[in-house]
């Protein structure tokens, strides 16, 4: 058997608003990473919604008024964020940026928002406002005021190039892992579900996958308790308001990290009565972790979790 630790080769960076890290165990693959990392770095600078110069937020100064040309990436995922959205009848909605913007702000101050400004926020989110012009490949919001915001996807999407830009690579054994969300390549792997009510990096439950994808949402990140109430950064697009469901994480394993990451809050929100018939159409399997600690499974991904500790 290899000796893996003797081949590891890892390139740490920020991008996406995480910590990256890329692990490869095939001995001399520089290029190989150099090349991944230069992919997330380009998928980052066209999509970060907090940089000015970005593709997204030229799109949003837009809003209202004229269409932006963007990258074959750009308009492919919000292309594709339209049909998770009309998937989850509006649970995952890339344009949900004003409200998420303002609880977290909110968050930030320990002052709840006004019942007037949760309602304005609200009526700025619709998805089927993303007016999208296939021939000059150009979007369009349609108006004044409304936001994209791709993060809750593009992790997905760039740990998906990674994985290609290595098997083109000849790269066989890896495993990626850009802030959570983690594809595994090659040899099975014990992945480390994080444990929702202990402090970050602790696992409540490993699982072991070869060839897959992984992601958990929860409501353990950007949260605070203001005036005896818990708000989170999963924002239910209808309502302008953090998500109330019964679950506190929810970790999906398939084969594509893009399909996971769009859809995991919109399961979240869902609750596991309705996103399980949903996963199984489409061959996912999930864990779910509900707010008085009981841990739920699908049927076939039981058997490869073992509890930590």
């Amino acid at each position: 058997m290899m000796n893996r630790t003797a081949y590891m080769t890892e390139k740490i960076f920020f991008a996406l608003g995480t910590v990256c890290r890329i692990t490869v165990y095939d001995g001399n693959v520089h290029d190989a990473l150099e090349h991944s990392k230069r992919r997330v770095m380009e998928i980052h600078e066209r999509m970060n919604a907090y940089d000015m110069h970005s593709e997204v937020s030229r799109i949003n100064a837009s809003a209202g008024s004229g269409f932006v040309k963007v990258s074959d990436d750009t308009f492919r995922l919000i292309k594709q964020s339209v049909r998770y959205s009309q998937q989850t009848d509006g649970l995952y909605d890339i344009t949900s940026r004003p409200s998420s913007e303002l609880w977290k702000a909110s968050i930030a101050s320990r002052t709840l928002p006004s019942a007037y400004m949760i309602r304005a926020a609200a009526d700025l989110v619709n998805y089927r406002d993303i007016l999208l012009n296939s021939a000059e490949r150009s979007v369009m919001l349609k108006r004044h005021g409304q936001q994209l915001d791709l993060g809750a996807i593009a992790k997905g999407y760039a740990a998906d190039e990674v994985r290609r830009i290595l098997l083109q690579e000849d790269v066989t054994e890896a495993l990626i892992n850009l802030g959570g969300t983690v594809v595994t390549l090659g040899s099975c792997r014990r992945i480390g579900i994080r444990h929702p009510f202990k402090k970050s990096g602790v696992p409540f439950a490993y699982i072991d996958l070869s060839d897959k994808a992984v992601v958990t949402s929860g409501t353990y990140e950007q949260g605070a308790m203001i005036d005896g109430r818990h708000c989170h950064h999963i924002i239910h697009p209808k309502t302008g308001s953090p998500s109330d469901a019964d679950l506190v994480g929810v970790t999906l394993i398939g084969d594509h990290a893009e399909q996971l990451d769009a859809l995991s809050t919109a399961v979240f929100m869902m609750g596991i009565r309705r996103a399980v018939p949903m996963l199984q159409r489409l061959g996912i399997e999930a864990i779910f972790v509900s707010k008085d600690g009981n841990v739920f499974t699908t049927d076939n991904i039981s058997g490869r979790c073992a509890k930590a500790g």
